[in-house]
């Protein structure tokens, strides 16, 4: 057995356009994986949090075991928005002594409808699960649709960017005020300015954050219907994730028709692996439908190795 300690665990991202069955084909996946012995954590990024009902269970931020080797948990966003808020109000009163200048309060209120907190929420949330699932082999993310899951694998490296010209900035700024921001301690340099560390600390973080995104172990699975308008969509997500380097791993084809046509899929996606997964005869719904299906269809998940 491999160790939690020294091997991070596998991830699945499972993305594609709302209605597909990003939620079903994760579901399955995680049922596959712990039925070959993988310790695997289910993860709903999802704001509709389709889990609950496809296991007919009730999930929360707090991981729920299942069934052997699988657990489950809800993201809530509006949790993690919250957390940040309050972390970063906390913080400037710790930095601005005469805080009583500003009304925090009300710009807080103002702050917490900003564009772009909910990716930042299910950034921070994805951090989370990394820092507290160490005992746990493989971690697959059921995603939120397509505009919001692009922008949640585009915000370290567009952050990146920002933080690059904020840290040169305040360079200058410390130049230019002859502020001594570094002292030197034998053969270590410490940085002195409140802001730079701060900075410094950020990029960092999101410097480890996109190396997640494009480490061997993470993987990104496209999932798409049979029909025109899906396939467009899926054309358009892996460009855009191919502007980010993130690589399409596996192409899985929702409920597919006999008898359906997937030519034109499968000339789009040659140099992906492709599946199908043909439509069931009834809802998958309840622990075992799942299974059901996933003896019926097992060859299709094979691909999904614990090991990667």
């Amino acid at each position: 057995m491999r160790s939690s300690h020294t091997v991070s665990p596998i991830i699945h991202f499972f993305v594609g356009k709302g209605g597909v069955g990003k939620s079903t084909t994760s579901a399955l996946t995680a049922l596959h994986l712990a039925r070959c012995g993988c310790p695997t954590l289910l993860v709903s990024m999802d704001p509709a949090h389709n889990q609950c009902d496809l296991f007919e269970s009730t999930f929360s931020e707090k991981p729920r075991c299942i069934t052997d080797g699988l657990w489950v948990k809800e993201v809530d966003a509006d949790f993690w928005i919250t957390r940040y808020l309050k972390e970063t109000q906390a913080q400037i009163r710790r930095t601005y002594i005469y805080e009583s200048a500003f009304n925090l309060q009300k710009h807080f209120k103002v702050i917490r409808f900003s564009p772009g907190l909910e990716e930042y929420a299910l950034l921070l949330a994805f951090e989370n699960v990394l820092s507290q699932a160490t005992d746990k082999h493989a971690l697959v993310f059921d995603m939120a649709p397509t505009a919001l899951s692009l922008r949640f694998f585009s915000l370290p490296g567009v952050s990146l960017t920002w933080l690059d010209e904020l840290l040169r900035l305040r360079d200058l700024i410390c130049r230019k005020k002859e502020i001594v921001s570094k002292i030197r301690l034998g053969k270590i340099t410490l940085e002195q300015d409140r802001v730079k560390q701060k900075l410094g600390s950020l990029h960092a973080r999101h410097e480890a954050l996109r190396a997640r995104f494009l480490d061997s172990q993470t993987h990104v699975h496209l999932v798409m219907n049979s029909d025109r308008l899906s396939l467009a969509e899926a054309l358009r997500i892996r460009g855009r994730l191919t502007d980010m380097d993130i690589a399409i791993d596996k192409v899985v084809v929702n409920k597919v028709r006999p008898g359906s046509d997937i030519n034109a899929i499968e000339r789009s996606f040659a140099a992906e692996h492709l599946s199908t997964l043909p439509l069931a005869d009834g809802d998958l719904v309840g622990m075992a439908a799942l299974k059901a299906y996933l003896d019926a269809h097992g060859e299709v998940f094979a691909h999904f190795r614990p090991s990667g």
